[in-house]
């Protein structure tokens, strides 16, 4: 397939301001404002409905000294929405009788019955979930435990026997790209008024992580504006563990984008693979327990073996990263099996739907699924079949992912429209519910029909297309601010770059594997990773016979810049090459 590409809906391929022709792109019209935020963007919480009534609610059990639970969801908003909650109280009174409580399923969330709410409760909070159980709200309140839940999910059937508060279900709360973190943080502003207090902002680094770990969609004024104000002041002892643990990686800079791709995964992987020891001790180093242990280093070529003794903060950081090397190979197992099964599968199918009782771990369908959508650009859905206690049958749940930059708005809504499968959670990446057995195949054939006139594109979508004389110095360091900007809803910027002509000897191959291709021009380095047979950048220059052979091709790349040593490289990194034609230096023709 040859490389395709296309400027971005409505962009005019303006380079004279290019940080407000990327974000229009991306659909921020008022970018000044989007980079100079400020308090005004903030909503107040008695937008939120039924806060008052939640406050109430909860003053009326703590003045008692009720018994309060906890619980916890299983994602890293689940974890930081339910620190802030527990801490809070803790902080009001270091003796209140307040339990957590943890799932002991991979991929639980809410009341799934693998949580057991005790009998002394009397007031059960549940941030970040609950919004839609509503049997076994229920349930509960008529053992006399009242609920609160303080979530952002949207409401999928009627909930009478909680108090929650939502934002997906208060029209005068504009801001519907909040995670449940952000919720519980309007809850903590309330309580502040009501107990006269300033504890809430204690929590903003808590509230930033999960609005990242969450994919929030960052254009919201609201949600940025809070989200860099928690990072700009994060004193949190686990978050800050993580953040130095992965210094490196993260090269010393915190930023919405090094958060998402070298913490939010490290505590993804504990929260699905880890044991359920190791998810405890994550959450207490949340709420900030303090704690040594004993740790024995291994010996290395310049120091012998040692006992040391280690928080439980590094702890905590070390065990998070354990988990997601033992995740990546586990995943990276689970994707080649299930692609081979995928490239079996009816390629005019409009969806990916593959059952993996017997391929994957549980808690792995979502991270696993998302590869799949990736890699055959189609939205996928995983299975695995588990006992239902309630029909007493065996049924199918699961994990559905949709594509980026997909024609389908909302997967779930589609799904939902089946009649036979039922998704719960965000619009792209929710949870399969109950499926039946027997249903499995309609469901796919309801969809194809449904998705009949749906074309899945893979072209990419740059900001500029411009011939390789035009893309200058200036340019690329300008356009590498967006270091500090790219989020959820905006991407990195991307260029295609046309007519370049280049001889054998301006490229080098190098790396370990011999699969690393560059090339410098006006002073801009060019540079392709994990290149192999196939590729047309690599196989011409395997292929040329003299230093003079030449290539024309077209690429589409990701300016950056590449910091080494202390010394600053305007460069692309390419991520798709098309070669137009090649010719050989001394008869100067096609080959």
């Amino acid at each position: 397939m040859y490389l395709q590409y296309r400027l971005y809906n409505n962009s005019d391929n303006n380079t004279s301001d290019v940080i407000a022709e990327v974000l229009k792109n991306r659909g921020v019209e008022d970018y000044e404002k989007y980079l100079q935020l400020d308090e005004s963007v903030v909503i107040p919480y008695e937008n939120l409905d039924n806060i008052n009534e939640a406050v109430e609610l909860f003053i009326q059990h703590f003045n008692q000294k009720n018994k309060i639970e906890i619980l916890i969801d299983s994602d890293p908003d689940g974890f930081c929405s339910a620190s802030m909650m527990y801490s809070y109280i803790k902080k009001l009174d270091t003796e209140y009788p307040v339990n957590y409580i943890l799932h002991t399923r991979a991929k639980s969330h809410g009341l799934d019955d693998d949580v057991t709410i005790s009998d002394d409760t009397r007031l059960l909070i549940i941030p970040d979930a609950g919004t839609n159980d509503t049997e076994a709200c229920k349930d509960l309140k008529d053992k006399g435990i009242d609920i609160l839940i303080l979530d952002h999910h949207e409401s999928e059937e009627e909930n009478p026997y909680a108090v929650i508060v939502n934002n997906q279900m208060s029209k005068n709360y504009s801001n519907k790209d909040f995670c449940g973190a952000g919720i519980v943080y309007k809850f903590l502003q309330a309580l502040d008024t009501e107990t006269w207090n300033e504890f809430a902002d204690d929590y903003l680094d808590l509230c930033a992580l999960a609005n990242i770990s969450d994919v929030m969609d960052m254009r919201s004024f609201e949600t940025r504006y809070l989200t860099n104000i928690g990072l700009l002041n994060i004193t949190n002892k686990c978050l800050s563990a993580f953040i130095k643990a992965q210094d490196y990686s993260m090269n010393g800079k915190v930023n919405i984008h090094n958060i998402q791709w070298y913490i939010t995964p490290v505590l993804n992987s504990c929260i699905r693979v880890g044991s359920q020891e190791e998810k405890e001790l994550l959450f207490k180093a949340f709420i900030e327990q303090d704690e040594f242990f004993e740790y024995k280093k291994r010996a290395t070529k310049n120091k012998p073996a040692e006992t040391i003794q280690e928080s439980i903060y590094d702890r905590v950081a070390r065990l998070c990263k354990n988990a997601k090397s033992r995740q990546d190979k586990m995943k990276e197992k689970g994707v080649q099996a299930i692609s081979n099964i995928v490239s079996k599968l009816p390629s005019n199918d409009k969806i990916i739907m593959v059952d993996v009782t017997e391929i994957l771990d549980s808690g792995l369908t979502g991270v696993v699924a998302i590869k799949i959508a990736e890699q055959f650009n189609k939205p996928c859905i995983l299975l695995k079949k588990h006992y239902d206690s309630k029909s007493k049958k065996n049924v199918y749940g699961g994990s559905a992912r949709n594509i980026d930059h997909s024609p389908i708005d909302s997967f779930k809504d589609i799904v939902n429209k089946t009649g036979v499968i039922n998704g719960k959670g965000h619009a792209n990446a929710f949870g399969i519910v109950d499926l039946s057995l027997e249903n499995k195949e309609k469901a796919i054939s309801v969809i194809n029909d449904i998705l009949k006139d749906i074309e899945y594109d893979s072209t990419y979508r740059v900001d500029f297309i411009l011939d390789i004389d035009r893309v200058s110095v200036p340019l690329i360091i300008k356009l590498s601010e967006f270091e500090d900007i790219i989020c959820q809803g905006i991407d990195e910027p991307m260029l295609a770059i046309e007519n370049i002509s280049l001889t054998r000897d301006c490229f080098e191959i190098f790396g370990k594997n011999e699969d690393t291709i560059s090339f410098i021009f006006n002073d801009i380095k060019y540079i392709q990773f994990k290149c192999k047979e196939g590729s047309q950048l690599y196989d011409f220059l395997q292929n040329a016979w003299s230093s003079d052979d030449c290539v024309i091709f077209n690429l589409v790349g990701k300016p950056t810049i590449n910091e080494y040593n202390g010394v600053r490289t305007p460069q692309v990194i390419i991520k798709d090459v098309n070669v137009i034609s090649t010719s050989n230096g001394s008869e100067d023709e096609d080959w």
